[in-house]
């Protein structure tokens, strides 16, 4: 004799079945296991799953890992090189320079133990007088305007290079006389005041320079 385990009815011997509410324990136990069994295989699936994308995230950042190490050995051989370049070329400034001191301290040298060029600079410092060059070159530069040409003859005598230039400046003056004379007889004083104002210039640009050359076509009228 055995009851239903669900509504608890009789059921009759030899039956598994409950007649009342049909529960079947057999089937019921069959359906746990196969539930149980399907959820083994779920579980075991979902693990599969799981272990294959952990696998995979591993791969990817094993990947990833030795792309890096080989980006970070690039970066530091170009570095490196980078590195022996620059050493490089600051020995080479650094040999330059040891080259350019001596060859200086050479130069130096040899200026202070030439006795021709001593001899050549005291010259040429004398024969500009006494007073500096860039007086020399103004007091000369002014002698081209009018009667300045006396200024170097009264305030610097021994200056030869204000003189010429004061020379020159005085034939440029008698020229711009001779020439106002002409141009008012024959006309054309325009002409003249060119001619008298390119002399001018060039006299000028002579003394600032430093040049002691004669002024154009009168420059070199009155010399033996």
């Amino acid at each position: 004799m055995s009851y239903c385990l669900k509504c608890g009815a009789y059921i009759p011997d030899g039956q598994t079945v409950c007649l009342a509410c049909n529960y079947d324990p057999a089937a019921e136990q069959k359906a746990k296991k196969g539930a149980a069994a399907s959820s083994a295989a779920r579980q075991q699936n979902s693990n599969e799953d799981l272990r294959r994308r952990l696998e995979e995230q591993r791969k990817r950042t094993q990947e990833q890992n030795r792309q890096w190490a080989e980006q970070e050995r690039i970066r530091r051989e170009e570095q490196a090189e980078r590195e022996a370049a620059r050493r490089a070329q600051q020995e080479e400034n650094r040999r330059w320079a040891q080259e350019e001191y001596e060859r200086r301290q050479a130069e130096q040298r040899s200026r202070a133990y030439d006795p021709d060029r001593t001899y050549r600079a005291t010259t040429e410092n004398s024969s500009y007088g006494t007073s500096s060059g860039e007086g020399n070159k103004a007091l000369a530069a002014v002698s081209y305007l009018s009667i300045l040409f006396a200024l170097p003859f009264i305030f610097t005598p021994n200056d030869e290079y204000a003189k010429y230039h004061a020379k020159q400046g005085l034939r440029v003056f008698i020229f711009g006389l001779i020439a106002d004379a002409l141009a008012s007889i024959i006309g054309f004083g325009w002409i003249a005041t060119l001619a008298r104002l390119y002399l001018i210039y060039k006299g000028m640009s002579n003394a600032l320079n430093g040049k002691k050359e004669p002024v154009p076509y009168i420059g070199t009228l009155g010399e033996k």
